[in-house]
């Protein structure tokens, strides 16, 4: 149990920018609206068309209420698909420039041993 626990705290302090970041984003955006919709909040979006879609709550806290699942929704069918991608773009970056790391850091060393020959 302590290792889900520095799992989940690793995720949450994730730098901004990266891959962890966006991944826990969308893992975020996607819980939300899961929520929303098993909560029953999608018919309350008929405050678009002027309607209410449950008399015992009052017009505004149905309009608050489907504003809040169509901001998630449409967070979930813009902002989801761009995180997880963004996220995969950048660990592929950032395993790419790893591997060049390395023959650099070879180079490097040979060449300054080429420089200072121990005598």
């Amino acid at each position: 149990m302590k290792t889900v626990f520095e799992f989940l705290r690793h995720l949450w302090r994730a730098h901004a920018f990266s891959p962890t970041a966006f991944l826990m984003r969308a893992i975020i955006v996607t819980v939300l609206f899961c929520a929303s919709e098993l909560l029953g909040l999608r018919e309350y979006t008929t405050f678009l068309s002027g309607t209410s879609a449950n008399l015992n709550v009052s017009w505004q806290t149905a309009a608050t209420l489907g504003l809040i699942h169509l901001l998630l929704y449409v967070g979930f069918i813009l902002l989801v698909p761009i995180s997880l991608i963004t996220a995969g773009l950048l660990t592929t970056r950032n395993r790419w420039k790893q591997k060049d790391e390395v023959p650099n850091q070879v180079l490097a060393a040979s060449v300054e041993s080429s420089l200072n020959p121990k005598t």
